[in-house]
């Protein structure tokens, strides 16, 4: 046998930075400096932490003692593809509007009051600009409601992400007093259903509306909807209403509110079924109020059946709220100027269903 040789393999040291694989923190830190004064302006006295900590400390004093019973909501959501739509636009004006409220009403949907909030912005090569407006936008709608911003991550993941496309998640945390937690218990055969208008397609079914608008019938953001005087860019970035305000006043106004619907993906047929009872169903009259133009225009352009159509989208109502029959003239009288209308009953059904009638 011939003599064994050992090899050896001589590795090179190489001179290569992060920023050379593709993660600019100092860009990153630059971006989020510029929001400093807009983040700080969020905070109430009760955030005792400072931008840049390892964890938000939020003090409880003020909670514990204005409530008998305090019970912490917490509700995780995301943008999902209307990011793409905000990039394709180069428009991230209000895409932190959406963020905020899509968390935000999925807390106050128990009744709970809003009080903080953190937000996950990711990409594979982040724009500060963008980065800036991102948060500027958060900002700007947390301190409308009140809601202190108290922390943040933003991560640069080239090799994860493709280019140009961004993630954008929050997590908003709300408190409520145990005896006043709204979640769908009380609900009874013959209640009244009410209806709070969206603004558009808020948050979902943008996978849907984007292959349809951008893919199939090859349209651009700055083209018009058919007969309507508004552009795509306008219809699909329209920002996300909020109501937990809404909520909250019928709240504080000790309203006998016996459910609320947050009308986000699966539209009415799946989130009216989450709050009912066992052997109650929804009845909506799809006809008692008007469709804004970009319903009128995914109705006119999809092949889909209307239940298809009502679970993909929330089809102009983003807000349910079930309430007493003999109750319904007070809780409409208070939301007169928010649109409020009657859209359907309570009935007795075997399984949690929501029928629509025409």
């Amino acid at each position: 046998m011939g003599k064994l040789i050992e090899k050896k393999t001589i590795i090179m040291k190489q001179k290569i930075s992060y920023k050379d694989a593709g993660v600019d923190i100092e860009k990153t830190y630059r971006a989020i400096a510029s929001s400093k004064k807009t983040i700080q302006a969020t905070f109430t006295k009760n955030v005792l932490s400072s931008i840049g900590g390892f964890g938000s400390m939020y003090s409880l004093k003020d909670i514990l003692k204005n409530y008998d019973e305090p019970i912490m909501v917490q509700s995780i959501d995301g943008v999902g593809t209307k990011m793409s739509v905000a990039q394709q636009c180069k428009n991230f004006n209000f895409v932190g509007v959406d963020l905020v409220n899509a968390c935000c009403n999925d807390v106050a949907a128990t009744g709970a009051k809003p009080i903080t909030f953190l937000d996950y912005l990711a990409s594979s090569i982040l724009d500060p600009s963008a980065i800036s407006e991102i948060i500027k936008s958060i900002a700007g709608e947390c301190k409308r409601l009140g809601v202190s911003l108290v922390g943040g991550e933003t991560a640069e993941m080239p090799g994860t992400y493709h280019k140009n496309e961004y993630d954008l998640v929050g997590v908003a945390t709300g408190i409520i007093d145990k005896k006043n937690i709204i979640d769908g218990s009380k609900i009874k055969n013959g209640s009244t259903i009410l209806g709070l208008p969206s603004s558009g397609l808020h948050t979902n079914g943008y996978s849907l509306a984007r292959k349809l608008i951008f893919e199939t019938l090859r349209l651009d953001t700055n083209d018009t909807l058919p007969n309507q005087n508004i552009t795509i860019e306008r219809a699909l970035l329209a920002p996300h209403k909020n109501y937990s305000t809404v909520i909250n006043g019928l709240v504080s106004d000790r309203q006998n509110i016996e459910g609320i619907a947050h009308i986000t993906g699966g539209g009415l047929i799946d989130n009216i079924p989450r709050i009912l009872p066992n052997g109650l169903a929804a009845e909506i009259d799809i006809n008692t109020w008007k469709k804004i133009p970009i319903f009128e225009f995914l109705t006119n352009n999809l092949d889909l059946n209307t239940k298809e159509l009502y679970r993909t989208f929330n089809m102009g109502i983003g807000l349910i709220l079930i309430v007493e029959a003999n109750q319904k003239g007070s809780v409409m009288k208070t939301l007169e100027n928010d649109g409020c209308i009657e859209v359907g009953r309570i009935i007795t059904s075997p399984s949690k269903e929501v029928y629509l009638s025409e």
